[in-house]
């Protein structure tokens, strides 16, 4: 079975991805769990623009296997381009190329384009056509299971015309106006694995909040879905593709470890894009770091991901508020110590 690691816009980059292979390295020892790992999903427009804006999205590192590289745009020329480019420039670093087809993030809706591609069917399917066609290597797609209630029949339709050109086919189980809501539809999908061509594995997103929970979810009235998509439980929880329980010391260790490589993927990076030659591959070698080379930008991006680590744990408000004020690697290491240790 597939446990998948979902795209989620501003925190699955190269370290969060990284972080949770090593967990599930270290835990999973069973031959018939299979994880893949997604990128943050990159307009396509700003990479033939100028690649060096969002190039970021890709970076990986030499351990993270099963790495599916993931764009979206409306425009079937630029989608196209761009995934022939991957293809040539960074086969060796990803399994799959993979069209998202209904991210509501915040900055992607404010560009038109959010529900063009559920909208005009005819017209993605032909884009699809297009990049299958183009691309030797596997290409998947992430969707819903429609724009509306109303929607549902021709969604279910649409992705049983997209399944022949699909190795993989994710579909979120809400529609688009659920957003957020903890809504989930899994008959939708139990029935899209069931019309489906064979061949194209469907991979089941939403509202998993666990390992345990897979097996409610995997198998329906005889009908097995191919693999299960973590999405938000896995941002304060990289443990949740096994069955281990990590304690007080093992979290701090990690969350450290998180930093540490966020901080050094950023140094890697700042050398990246002043070549000319644009290198997605970054070194898991955590070298030792000064305080003082350490710029501002990781520290304060990495609270989004340290908030999430403790959510839930006793005065992890206060120490929160605490960490609101620091924006030096020392004093935050420190502070992490601190609380963790108590």
């Amino acid at each position: 079975m597939i446990l998948g690691l979902a795209p989620m816009d501003w925190f699955t980059d190269c370290a969060m991805r990284q972080i949770t292979q090593n967990i599930f390295n270290k835990y999973w020892n069973k031959s018939n769990h299979d994880l893949r790992l997604w990128t943050e999903f990159m307009t396509t427009d700003g990479y033939l623009r100028n690649p060096w804006w969002v190039i970021k999205h890709l970076l990986t590192s030499p351990d993270q296997k099963n790495l599916i590289a993931q764009i979206f745009w409306w425009n079937q020329e630029n989608l196209v381009k761009t995934a022939v480019d991957i293809q040539t420039r960074y086969s060796k670093h990803f399994k799959w190329i993979e069209l998202n087809i209904w991210c509501p993030a915040n900055n992607v809706m404010k560009s038109w384009w959010w529900a063009q591609l559920l909208k005009d069917k005819k017209s993605t399917l032909k884009i699809i056509q297009s990049l299958k066609s183009n691309l030797d290597m596997p290409f998947s797609i992430k969707t819903r299971t429609g724009l509306n209630q109303e929607d549902r029949t021709n969604q279910t339709e649409f992705i049983i015309k997209v399944s022949e050109y699909c190795s993989m086919i994710t579909v979120h189980w809400r529609t688009l106006i659920w957003w957020y809501h903890e809504i989930s539809d899994r008959d939708f999908i139990y029935n899209i694995k069931r019309l489906a061509n064979k061949k194209c594995k469907i991979i089941g997103n939403g509202w998993i909040k666990s390992y345990e929970e897979i097996q409610n979810y995997w198998k329906q009235n005889g009908i097995t879905l191919d693999g299960i998509m973590f999405w938000q439980a896995a941002i304060w929880n990289p443990w949740i593709f096994t069955t281990h329980t990590p304690d007080k010391k093992e979290l701090k260790e990690t969350i450290i470890q998180h930093l540490n490589l966020a901080v050094n993927h950023e140094l890697q990076f700042q050398k990246i894009i002043s070549k000319p030659k644009l290198n997605i591959l970054l070194s898991d070698t955590q070298r030792k770091i000064s305080n003082n080379e350490i710029p501002n930008r990781p520290i304060v991006e990495f609270r989004k991901h340290l908030f999430n680590y403790v959510k839930g744990i006793p005065w992890s408000k206060e120490f929160k508020q605490k960490l609101a004020q620091i924006k030096d690697y020392e004093n935050l290491v420190n502070e992490i110590n601190k609380f963790l240790s108590n």
